[in-house]
């Protein structure tokens, strides 16, 4: 009997203790950090993810030294990106924080590359889904990221991420206009507009972007929207005369990034891109017939199966002859699941890496030329960092001041940068 008191007694003093120790932990508020990989998709999500954890007691910071949790949202939309999230992955791990882990690496997780334990929760795709689908944005910086619509059926032959993602799923439009006017109520000065397949909204619920836009515009004040990327497929007139139109009135911003891949039409088939070469210079030309200080830019593919020589070449001058701000180079590589995957590759990896570093130059000479353009010119720029502007054409100006949007003028280069440079400004104040 003496046993069996002890042993009660000692219960007791457990349940006292387990009692105690909770009370502390929810004292003690969990400081979450959030690392987000890929594309502005992601970054859209982390920010509903964001309210999500902030409604769970978790306090959201800005400096990952400081965070006992890191929630890694992640991309694998080319090999170089699944390895980049692998290494973030082992980097905080390492360093014995809690892992939350999502994003698109989480349905093809490979246990070699990594050994799981109490240390990682694993939030997979359709799980996080389903967190943020109703979720309102905390917006993390002076501009947000508002996903639009999700997946994508192109199904273009070397796309994973459109595999992941699914069919086009577009949001509510009644949701989106209240939930901008929500964040212009908050102070935002830009919304940028995202998804997978941004052109395609609308499409599964009897709407239009344009009609999204149209609304926008109509209902929304004090904000300026930024498109994210466009798919020239997706572009039709009534669209394009949509976007000149509000772009005109300064509630699009002047920049738009039109993924092109390659300008040899032999492999844009291939690729299964559904457009071709001179049908994307027709809407190109025709932006910057109708705002010439737009800044265009796209995505492009070197060393895809069967380029050869003169597939590139084509690709170069194409880049070279047309007015883009920017574009954005990548090696190609096979992902799982594609149809591309099962096809052998024909272009050698030191041609590959031949090819990206003359479009890398390129894009230097392309960038600097259009900063160029605009030096002693005036642009509306929105605080990002501090004393980092961005303007509506998508350039970086240093300007010292702490005012949340202002007339800059530009006025040289501050720091010259191969990719993306950061130029010199000061507040415009008339005259």
């Amino acid at each position: 009997m003496l046993r069996i008191y002890l042993r009660a007694e000692k219960e007791k003093e457990n349940i006292l203790l387990a009692k105690k120790l909770d009370g502390q932990r929810k004292i003690r508020v969990n400081k979450l950090y959030i690392k987000t990989l890929g594309c502005k998709v992601n970054y859209a999500e982390s920010e509903k993810l964001a309210n999500f954890f902030k409604k769970e007691g978790y306090q959201i910071i800005d400096n990952e030294k400081e965070a006992d949790t890191i929630l890694l949202n992640t991309c694998v939309v080319t090999e170089e990106a699944e390895k980049n999230s692998y290494k973030w992955l082992n980097f905080y791990k390492k360093r014995n924080y809690q892992i939350i882990l999502t994003g698109c690496l989480t349905p093809f997780l490979n246990n070699q590359k990594i050994s799981f334990n109490g240390q990682i929760k694993i939030i997979p795709f359709k799980e996080k889904e389903r967190l943020i689908e109703k979720e309102e944005i905390l917006p993390l910086r002076r501009r947000v990221f508002l996903k639009i619509v999700d997946g994508c059926e192109q199904l273009c032959n070397y796309c994973l991420v459109s595999r992941i993602r699914g069919r086009i799923r577009s949001v509510c439009e009644d949701w989106l206009i209240k939930e901008c006017q929500r964040l212009s109520n908050l102070g935002i000065k830009e919304i940028v507009l995202c998804g997978i397949n941004l052109g395609a909204y609308g499409k599964d619920i009897g709407s239009s972007l344009k009609n999204l836009l149209l609304s926008l515009a109509k209902e929304v004040k004090d904000v300026r929207f930024r498109l994210s990327s466009l798919e020239i497929n997706t572009i039709d007139e009534e669209l394009l005369t949509t976007i000149i139109k509000l772009t005109k009135e300064a509630i699009i911003c002047p920049h738009f990034h039109l993924p092109l891949q390659s300008a040899a039409n032999r492999i844009l088939r291939k690729m299964g891109r559904n457009y071709t070469v001179e049908e994307y210079e027709q809407v190109l030309t025709r932006l910057i017939e109708n705002i010439p200080e737009a800044n265009i830019g796209c995505d492009v593919i070197v060393g895809y199966i069967g380029e050869e020589e003169a597939d590139f070449l084509a690709t170069y001058h194409f880049l070279e002859k047309m007015p883009f701000g920017y574009f954005h180079v990548f090696p190609f590589s096979k992902r799982p699941f594609t149809p591309a995957f099962k096809e052998e590759e024909t272009v050698s990896l030191p041609k590959k890496k031949e090819r990206l570093k003359i479009l890398l130059t390129l894009r230097a000479k392309k960038i600097e030329e259009y900063c160029q353009k605009f030096f002693n010119q005036v642009r509306s720029g929105i605080l990002i960092t501090d004393d980092i502007y961005l303007t509506d054409n998508y350039l970086n100006v240093k300007v010292i001041s702490n005012k949340p949007i202002m007339p800059i003028k530009i006025l040289d280069f501050y720091k010259k940068d191969k990719n993306f440079p950061i130029l010199l400004g000061e507040e415009f104040k008339g005259g």
